[in-house]
């Protein structure tokens, strides 16, 4: 669905990101392990008359659900598996999982309680036991009388449309659907308070290139422009984002992009980062084949 402007903004961000708090720099020791994995189109395949939708949808998966099932399960059950040879090592228990949009099929009531029921919030609510760090996609916010009800109930439950928090040395945003203007004054005010060399994870939903890049509010005007001059002084190690129902990896302006898989159509892997002081790895798990699919490392500078 093409739009011409971006959505209404939130009155809230997640956390103070515009205060002049004290500037937050490295302190070593960084173990971080975390999954991502976008567009999970919970209401796809639900019947027309969503009154018919089971009391329990742990109970009695509809459509999509299955699928969800699959790869919860794999989730939960990777910390301690082996990772591909080359790469040596284990997976650590995550700290949660990033979700790059599209939750929603319609952005319906009945759609997002589903996704509730499935990943809940702080890995104790849902099917899922780790944490979830969500953000909306286009598909979230286009059913009529619904629309921006599960932008809402983001706002909610992480405080902002945008919002970003650490673990260990790591500092992580979430850009909903992308950055528009009152994103990218969060962003600058939001990194401002971090040194130069904290690593940097940005997530968000639409494409920067390739397939499904344009004919959208973010592929027009300047956006991405002000996203590369916002990033510039700062050391983002990887950007995540989803719309496009695949997996990849890009670069963009010296940015290290990556597409995680999803749920909807073909491409159902997740992705596993690992990060420490000295570098990153980022591997695809196929939890249709349970195997991996790709892995990558990156060195990063003490």
């Amino acid at each position: 669905m093409r739009e011409k402007e971006p959505p209404q903004a939130a009155e809230s961000h997640g956390g103070d990101a515009s205060s002049t708090a004290p500037i937050h720099r490295r302190r070593g020791g960084t173990d971080v392990t975390f999954f991502v994995l976008s567009d999970l189109h919970f209401g796809f395949g639900f019947p027309d008359d969503l009154k018919t939708l089971p009391a329990d949808p742990l109970a009695r998966p509809v459509g999509i659900e299955r699928d969800h099932q699959r790869v919860i399960a794999r989730m939960n059950g990777l910390a301690g598996q082996a990772y591909p040879t080359a790469m040596g090592g284990k997976v650590q228990t995550p700290r949660g999982l990033l979700l790059t949009g599209d939750l929603t099929e319609r952005g319906r009531v009945e759609e997002w309680q589903h996704f509730v029921a499935y990943y809940g919030l702080r890995g104790r609510e849902g099917l899922l036991k780790i944490p979830v760090f969500e953000g909306i996609g286009n598909h979230d916010r286009v059913h009529g009388a619904f629309r921006g009800c599960v932008e809402q109930r983001v706002v909610e439950r992480h405080g902002g449309r945008f919002y970003s928090w650490d673990w260990d040395d790591v500092h992580l945003v979430s850009l909903g659907e992308a950055p528009d203007d009152e994103g990218l004054t969060f962003l600058a005010n939001d990194l401002a308070r971090y040194a130069e060399d904290v690593p940097i994870v940005i997530a968000f939903h639409f494409a920067l290139e390739g397939p499904w890049s344009t004919g959208n509010w973010f592929s027009e005007g300047d956006f991405r422009s002000r996203l590369k001059k916002t990033m510039e002084k700062h050391r983002v190690i990887a950007l995540f984002h989803g719309h496009h129902h695949a997996t990849g990896h890009y670069r963009w302006n010296g940015v290290d992009v990556y597409k995680p898989g999803a749920v909807k159509d073909s491409t159902h892997t997740f992705s596993v980062v690992h990060v420490t002081d000295s570098k990153m790895t980022i591997a695809r798990y196929d939890y249709e084949a349970n195997t991996w699919e790709w892995w990558d490392e990156k060195k990063l500078s003490k």
